[in-house]
């Protein structure tokens, strides 16, 4: 199945995790942080699945954190992506 994970910065600071368009976690302002089960639990792994990330920050606030977590999420993605289903 196709999964797009998608963050959001939201004006308070906020990043608001999507997937699939479903809103899935909050990571609050003023405790940057996510667990790796949290990330697995968000994402909805199953074997087969492919994912692709965005990112949006309309409100141009924090954009290094929100690169950070992006780059983690991708860097977690590109491994999911190449596990080979047979």
């Amino acid at each position: 199945m196709e999964k797009v994970i998608k963050l959001i910065m939201n004006t308070d600071k906020s990043i608001k995790i999507l997937v699939n368009e479903e809103e899935k976690h909050i990571i609050a302002a003023q405790n940057r942080s996510i667990a790796a089960d949290k990330i697995y639990e968000v994402i909805g792994f199953s074997l087969g699945d492919h994912y692709s990330i965005t990112s949006e920050n309309e409100s141009s606030v924090d954009n290094q954190v929100l690169e950070f977590f992006s780059d983690v999420l991708t860097d977690i993605i590109t491994k999911i992506n190449s596990i080979s289903v047979d």
